[in-house]
């Protein structure tokens, strides 16, 4: 698997498209362009949170459901954030992140808190994060389970599972 596409600053998209196509992943990929941490993340997203303080350009991949297996068109992502009903697929976001001072690294912690906020942002919707940082890439996912309440909407955000 050929790596070496994350280490063009200017085209993380690209990079991100091609590792999932190397993975034979069929995806339906949304948009190319970058948006703001605070536009995708409206309900979530804490300015004086430091984790969330780091993100730079998110980029809304794609999605893997039933659709892109069968080269259809797959939901629009607002659409599925407000269906309020369970989507049968796996949301997948790439987030360059800043550096931090003292030239240190992000911390587990910080990339769960970005991880936690994408999947509690879309309730029904399971989430990958691919994270890109100095010279890293790293994937996140969420663990989501149903919550004990009957009244909550969507699913529990527990553990966050980090691969670099």
């Amino acid at each position: 698997m050929n790596l070496n596409l994350f280490k063009n600053e200017t085209d993380f998209y690209t990079a991100l498209k091609n590792l999932f196509e190397q993975l034979n992943l069929p995806v339906n990929y949304l948009a190319e362009e970058p948006a703001r941490a605070q536009t995708i993340l409206a309900v979530t997203y804490k300015d004086n949170n430091t984790a969330h303080q780091l993100m730079d350009d998110v980029y809304i991949l794609g999605l893997v459901d039933d659709a892109a297996f069968d080269n259809k068109k797959s939901e629009e992502i607002f659409e599925i954030k407000n269906s309020g009903k369970d989507y049968d697929g796996i949301l997948i976001f790439g987030v360059t992140l800043k550096k931090r001072g003292n030239c240190l690294l992000p911390t587990r912690t910080q990339l769960a808190k970005i991880t936690r906020a994408f999947n509690r942002e879309f309730h029904y919707t399971p989430v990958v994060v691919v994270f890109r940082y100095e010279n890293f890439i790293s994937l996140a996912n969420a663990e989501r389970l149903k919550y004990k309440q009957k009244w909550r909407e969507g699913e529990k955000t527990g553990k966050c599972i980090h691969s670099s």
